[in-house]
Parts: structure tokens; sequence; C-alpha cells
């Protein structure tokens, strides 16, 4: 009997101890949390800003020639209506003209509503490119820190500045940045004749 007892003494201690070991497990590998403010990287990374020079490079020259238009348009139907009134416009040519000034007034308007919709689909497409930044971003910078969950700003009620990793993020995504600008910088051409 004393066997026994024994073994099954041994036993109940082996169970009994099971539970307290995984509650210190658990107490040494405890969960990190972090946030980040998605909002402030859209607007501040220079990955964002890049993207908008690139937009109003792209887009303001065909702009400004719109508004050009705009303004030839408008200059074109103040002469009509101003000549009209004066009586100095014979029927034959204001109807020739008023003719003239619709099909620019509706090819005008098919080039701004093209115009739009380049635009639109440009600035969504930058968007998207932009938020798969920051999203890669937010993991790299989550798999460095060790960060088991990150949160967005909208996420969540109340945070500790201490585990705000908003500012890490930024830093990682300029680090990227000056890296991609440097690959994507011009290696000047050596001066024929001149040693380097």
């Amino acid at each position: 009997m004393n066997k026994r007892a024994a073994l099954w003494l041994w036993l109940v201690l082996a169970l009994w101890g099971q539970p307290a070991a995984s509650a210190d497990e658990a107490a040494r590998q405890s969960v990190r949390i972090a946030i980040v403010n998605v909002g402030t990287l859209l607007d501040n990374a220079p990955q964002a800003k890049a993207a908008d020079a690139k937009l109003k490079l792209d887009f303001v020259p065909r702009e400004q020639k719109l508004e050009t238009d705009q303004k030839a348009i408008q200059q074109l139907e103040d002469e009509l209506t101003l000549r009209n009134d004066a009586g100095s416009l014979p029927q034959e040519e204001k109807v020739q003209r008023q003719r003239e000034l619709r099909d620019l007034q509706r090819n005008y308007a098919r080039q701004m509503e093209d115009f739009r919709e380049e635009v639109r689909v440009a600035r969504d497409a930058a968007i998207d490119a932009l938020q798969a930044s920051i999203i890669q971003a937010i993991g790299d910078v989550r798999e460095q820190e060790k960060i088991d969950l990150v949160l967005r700003e909208s996420n969540y009620i109340v945070a500790s500045d201490r585990i705000d990793i908003t500012s890490k993020v930024m830093q990682h995504l300029e680090q990227k940045f000056q890296a991609q600008a440097t690959l994507a910088a011009p290696v000047p051409a050596p001066v024929p004749g001149k040693q380097e």
C-alpha cells in the first residue's frame, strides 16, 4: 500500500504543479500592445508628400490649360452678348456664333469631366499605394519591437503615450523613402577625358 500511496501522491503533485507552471509561463510572456495614428502617417509621411507633388506635377499644367480655355469661352460669350445687345450682329452670324459657343462649352465640359476622373483615379491609386506602404511599415516596426497587437487611433478610447509607435513608424517610412530615393537617383555619367 505504501507504493500505491506514494504513486498517488506523486501523480497529484505532478498534476497540481502543472497549472502553476503555465501561469508562470504566461506571466513571463506578457502581451505587448501598441497604437498608431494612421491619419498622422497619411498626412505627414514623405511618401504622402512625394505622391502629392507627383499628382501636382502631372495635373497642374492640364488644369491651367482648362482654366485658360474657360476664360476664352467666357470672353467669347461676353463678346457675343455685347455685340448682340448693341445690335451690330447680323442674325445669321449670331446663330453661327451661338452654335460655335455651344460646341466649345460642350467640349470644355467633356474635357473637364475627363480631367476630374483622371485626377480621381490617380489620387485613389496614390492613396492605395501609400496605405500599403504604411501597413508594411507598421508590420515592420511591430516585428522589430516584438509587439503582439497594434491598434489604430480609432480603435481605442484611451492609451498611454508609452505605447504609441506612430513616431517609430514615421521614422521607418522616412528611412525607406530615403533608401528608395538613393536607389532612384541617377548616377552621373563619367565625363570623357576626366579621370576619377
